[in-house]
């Protein structure tokens, strides 16, 4: 055999090699991948909502001084709801800090007319991004609980906003860009044509802003439709085949889902995520994101409050645009957040279906805030520690008729925890209704 035929042969063997190897290989990324995906080809949820984080973080109050020691104010969530529309047309930029300015405008001059928009809980600064227009690439770290708008400082199509703390002692300042000189206007029409008088109560660091009308509210009453439980265990475990049962107890060997049938309630754990997030912008980003994953907003909820020594990130539920509150934790979605993921997730597995005929409904009249007032003072309580008092809906659970029941009552906050008032001695009206 001549050499260049043995070279001839010996470069078509190595060529026919190559082919083989490289089909090989091919053939073998092509199953790794599938192999590899297959945890994220079967995405179950439990409906196709997804909310982003601008319809979830929202005001709980807005309040309107227009003049000294005159206060009007809304929380119902279907009046408040236009209002934050108005304030998304409006550009953010050039935040700074101004805690003098503020002080000297709010407190050293307390005519001046001022719109008051609270939150229900810390919000961060970052978020911002995701509820407004913003402009600027860095803006503060923090967090804030109230937005400032004084009337003087919107005119023609640019304005100052004022963040500010619970305690009102960090204040950020920043411009806003506005279409219209108008909006201002139409903020204190949505105030006029809604409002209540409000009481504010100044404490040694900050304010509570109550609701100071005799306020008539219907009771509510709802079907709880359970959700199946395996549909949970498809859209919570990574790997739902491998999930054994015992009892009321679901696990794939790392991770857990607790039931109380009793109470329609889950506990899913994840053990293994044990890392803390640093911020409250990443607990309420890693929440909603977690939640939109599977789909998990069965009824109307709304950011309530973060609390960084726990790690913990709530969202109420609402009913007829009032919050709703119960002991047990039946009015929320709760978690507890690890580094871009969730160590703990605690809900109700039901949702709520509107009963068309209610023949027992009743209407509650409940007493000015000044009366909650004192009447939380008489039982001892510290006004210092207190966050917030308002108007809610105290939800129970009715087994004999097979309903959950939600009736209106003034709650206060202290720390983590809501505090219904006593309506006996409150003296809460029930009206019956024809």
């Amino acid at each position: 055999m001549k050499v260049e035929q043995i070279k001839t042969l010996i470069l078509t063997t190595l060529v026919l090699v190559s082919i083989v190897l490289f089909w090989n290989l091919v053939t073998f990324q092509r199953n790794y991948d599938l192999v590899n995906n297959q945890e994220y080809v079967k995405e179950v949820t439990i409906n196709d909502i997804k909310k982003p984080i601008k319809d979830l973080v929202v005001p709980n109050k807005i309040i309107y001084r227009n003049g000294e020691n005159s206060f009007h104010g809304i929380q119902n969530m279907e009046q408040i709801t236009p209002f934050v529309n108005e304030i998304r047309k409006w550009t953010f930029y050039g935040f700074q800090r101004s805690v003098n300015e503020f002080v000297e405008k709010f407190e050293g001059m307390p005519g001046k007319q001022v719109l008051i928009v609270q939150f229900p809980g810390d919000v961060p600064f970052e978020l911002l991004k995701s509820m407004y227009t913003v402009e600027v690439k860095e803006i503060p770290s923090g967090n804030f609980r109230y937005m400032f708008i004084f009337q003087e400082d919107l005119n023609d199509d640019e304005g100052i906003v004022y963040f500010a703390t619970n305690d009102l002692r960090s204040i950020i300042k920043a411009n806003v860009r506005q279409k219209s000189s108008a909006h201002f206007r139409n903020l204190i029409e949505i105030m006029s044509n809604n409002s209540n008088p409000y009481y504010a109560y100044k404490k040694n660091s900050g304010y509570l802003f109550i609701n100071d009308k005799e306020t008539v509210i219907p009771d509510d009453q709802y079907y709880p439709r359970l959700y199946d439980e395996k549909i949970f265990v498809d859209a919570l475990f990574s790997n739902p085949d491998r999930v054994t049962i015992n009892d009321e107890e679901y696990t794939d060997g790392s991770s857990l889902m607790k039931l109380q049938s009793d109470q329609q309630m889950l506990t899913f754990v994840d053990p293994t995520i044990t890392e803390s997030p640093d911020t409250v912008y990443n607990m309420i980003t890693t929440s909603v994101n977690y939640i939109n994953a599977h789909g998990g907003w069965t009824d109307q909820y709304y950011y309530s409050g973060a609390f960084v020594n726990t790690k913990k990130i709530n969202f109420q539920l609402y009913t007829n645009n009032y919050p709703v509150f119960n002991e047990l934790g039946l009015n929320e979605l709760s978690l507890v957040v690890g580094k871009n993921r969730i160590h703990e997730y605690r809900r109700p597995y039901f949702r709520l279906d509107f009963i068309p005929y209610n023949p027992n409904k009743q209407e509650y009249t409940l007493p000015k805030g000044t009366d909650v007032l004192a009447e939380i003072q008489g039982d001892g309580v510290n006004l210092e520690l207190v966050e917030d008092i308002l108007i809610g809906y105290h939800m129970e659970k009715d087994n004999e008729n097979a309903v959950i029941k939600f009736q209106p009552s003034w709650f206060y906050k202290i720390g983590n925890s809501w505090i219904r008032v006593n309506d006996e001695k409150l003296g809460v009206v029930e009206n019956g209704l024809e």
